[in-house]
Order: structure tokens, then sequence, then C-alpha cells
């Protein structure tokens, strides 16, 4: 009679102890592929997240103070041009997927009317404008402060183009699309009264709105000027300030923003650009932003360290109690070794049955454990990762399921519970593998 039919029928006839042994293969196939899972997934998710939420750096311009007399005095504003910026751009090598520029101004229009603040006139009704490159990087869209409610943002290669608040829309009947003419302007005090300090208008520039924005928040204290008022903030792109000359191309002051692709490369950056030489570095900040990423990244890798000692503890623990349960099962079938010994049976082929009939239960029990697993996933998925990524790990537009168990790694696994169901069996074959033929026969009477 070959193996495989002794192997086939000793399983039929001892459905107990085999199912026994399939259940232990089955548990611990299940929890190596959850565990296994949830930390190739944490992988996954961290580096889908780092690509995804990415990290920020600023570099913000701040004017320095000086006493002089007695009195503090501010210095002149300082400002970055594009070459420091195209500086930072080249350190990064290749990290930044973004950059962002802003530069302030005011303007006016005999086709506006700014709603009034304190001290409103003919000569101060004018409104703020914040000259950028992607209006939908800015601080107060990205926070959700300002909601874009029609149209679009402000794109970098956008000429002339603004954006406007719906109250300042509705005061003044505009829509998508209107075009207005625009002229320069300078909010000043005289004598306690606002006035423009640009009074001749040399500067003009047609532009055309292309969004509508709701903003929340604080409108402004009672002695806010016309100009400070949210209302009558104004976004446009970065070439309509050199237009109305109240910036000079290629030069700005305000924050710049760079986004980049992995948080993970954020420190060593920084450090590039420190040591670039045309920022002034006396008069400029450099801060950094990852703050989304650490909170997230933080619960990942305690998930993955969970997931590791798990491992390590549920392997343990199988291997050890498979082999007590092998060794209790062929220590009880000496009496079948001792015949297939008498009748001219190699020990080989003896504790190849044995390894066969392992090997049979382990294949069930991990298909059963990986069948079980296929369709778990996707509910352990978003019980686990749905409130860490908010959606941010999708394929396809489709929230992505971090835990599928992947078909190669499965059989990686598998390969690797097979190797250490064939040791348990070695090591649980010890009387058979260490007592010669003779010695066998005599522990039967």
């Amino acid at each position: 009679m070959g193996v495989c039919r002794r192997a086939a029928l000793y399983l039929a006839r001892k459905k107990g102890k085999a199912m026994l042994v399939f259940l232990i293969f089955f548990l611990a196939s299940a929890l190596l592929l959850i565990c296994f899972s949830i930390l190739d997934g944490t992988g996954q998710a961290a580096r889908n997240l780092r690509s995804n939420i990415g990290a920020a750096f600023y570099i913000r311009p701040y004017a320095q103070m000086t006493l002089v007399d007695g009195a503090l005095s501010e210095g002149t504003t300082p400002v970055i041009s594009q070459q420091s910026i195209d500086e930072v751009i080249d350190a990064s090598q290749g990290q930044i997927k973004a950059f962002n520029t802003e530069h302030y101004g005011y303007a006016k229009s005999d086709q506006l009317h700014f709603l009034p603040g304190a001290g409103d006139s003919e000569a101060s009704n004018m409104g703020r404008v914040t000259a950028v490159r992607d209006s939908g990087l800015t601080d107060v869209f990205l926070n959700e402060e300002y909601t874009l409610l029609a149209g679009r943002h402000i794109q970098p290669e956008d000429e002339n183009k603004i954006l406007i608040s719906a109250e300042l829309a509705a005061e003044n009947s505009l829509e998508i699309g209107d075009v207005l003419t625009l002229t320069h302007a300078g909010l000043g005090q005289r004598d306690g009264e606002y006035i423009d300090t640009i009074p001749e208008k040399t500067a003009f520039a047609q532009v055309e709105i292309v969004g509508i924005f709701q903003y929340s928040g604080a409108t402004g204290s009672a002695d806010t000027p016309t100009a400070g008022k949210a209302a009558n903030h104004m976004y446009s792109d970065s070439h309509l300030l050199v237009h109305l000359q109240e910036q000079q191309e290629g030069i700005y002051a305000g924050e710049i923003a760079f986004y980049i692709a992995d948080p993970l490369e954020l420190n060593a950056l920084l450090e590039r650009v420190a040591a670039i030489d045309s920022i002034d570095w006396e008069n400029h900040i450099l801060r950094k932003n990852d703050l989304q990423y650490e909170q997230i990244a933080g619960q990942l890798q305690n998930l993955q360290n969970l997931a590791a000692a798990l491992i390590a503890i549920v392997s343990a623990l199988s291997i050890a109690i498979l082999v007590l349960i092998l060794m209790m099962r062929i220590r009880g079938r000496i009496h079948e070794a001792g015949i297939c010994l008498s009748v001219g049976k190699p020990k080989t082929e003896i504790i190849g049955q044995f390894a066969l009939e392992a090997c049979v239960l382990l294949c069930a029990g991990f298909l059963l454990a990986f069948l079980f697993w296929l369709p778990g996933s996707d509910a352990a998925n978003g019980l686990l990762f749905g409130a860490l990524t908010q959606g941010a790990v999708r394929e396809n537009g489709v929230e992505a399921n971090a835990l599928r168990p992947d078909l190669l790694r499965s059989s990686a696994l598998f390969a690797g519970e097979l190797a250490a169901a064939l040791l348990a069996v070695l090591v649980a074959s010890g009387p058979i593998l260490r007592f010669k033929p003779k010695e066998i026969l005599s522990r039967m009477r």
C-alpha cells in the first residue's frame, strides 16, 4: 500500500485527531494572515499617506524691529526673489511637487463699491489684494476658513484673474465671468482719517472674476478700515499687482509655501534649504508642517508594532502546540511504525507519511483561513484604517483595501508554515529517527 493511500486512510479513520490538527492549522493560518496583512497594510497605508498628505515647509519674511531713541521702528519688508525660489526647488532634488507665492497690495474700481468699514470715504473705499500662484494652496482655503462657492481657483498660468467674496459679489451684482477694471491704491492715514496714498491713477488692469468664495470666522472689529474687511478681500494671480505697479516681477514679500511628496525627506531638505545663501536668514523664518502625517504615522506605527508582536507570539505558540500534539500522536503510533518497519518500510517513508498527513491538513486549514480573511479584510480595513486615513488612500477614486491579502505574500506565508509543519513533524518523529528498528519493535511488547 502506497504512502498516499495509507495517509488518506488514516485521516479518514482518525477524524477526531485529524480535525484537532486541522483546527490548529486553521487558527494559526488565520491569525498569521491577519497579522501579516496588518503589517503589510500599515506599511502600504503609510507610503500612500506620505504621497497623498505629504508635508510642507514655509519661508516667512519678517521686518526687523529696531529701538531708536526709546521708540520702536520697523525696517523694510524683506522679499524673496524667483531666483531664490528656483534654488530651493533645485535643493529639493525633485521632492517639491508644488509651491505657492504671496504678495499683497490694494485695488479700487469705479465698477466696485466695497462694503464700508471704519472711516469709509470715496478715497478709502478699496479692497485688499493677495496675489498668489495657486489660491487653492493658501492656508485659508486649506483650513476651510474660506470655501469656494462657484467658479475655480487661481492657477499658475492665469493672468488678471480674481476671486471675490460672495458678499462683495452680491453688493455689486457680479457673477463668474464678469470683467472689471481695477486700478492701484494704497491705504494710509492722515489726521486720523484713512486715505488713498496713490491719488493719481496711472496703472489699470482689466480682470475677470473666475471664482466666488464664502468666508467664515471673524469679519473684523468696528475700527477695521474698508480695505481690512474680509468681505473686501480679493485673491488674484501673481501678475495683477505687477500690472498695477505694486509688485516687481519675480519678487515676493509674502510667505512662500513649498509642498513635498514625502514627509520623511522633510528634515534633510530643510537642512539643504537653510544653506542657501541668496536668502537672508536674518529676516526670514524657515518652518515646517508635517503634523497631520506625524499624527497618522504614529498610529500606523503602533499597529505595525502590535502586528509584529502578535506574529512572533502566534508563530511561537502555534509551533509549540503543534509539536506537542504531533509528539503525542506519533508516540501513539509507535505500534504502527513498528509494523511498517517489520515489513521492510524505511524510516523515511514512515516519516514521509506523517509529513504528508500534516501537509494535507495544513493545506485545508490555510485555504479555509484565506477564504475566510478575503471578505473579512474589507470590514477590518474600514475598522482599522477608516478613521486614520480619512479617505486619503484611494485607488481609482475608490477607497483602497490596505488589508487585502496579496497572493504572492500569502504564498510565501504558506511556504513558511509548510516548512514549520515539516520541522514539527521531524521533531515529533525523534523517537523513530533516534531508535533502531529493533528498539522500536521492542517497545511494542
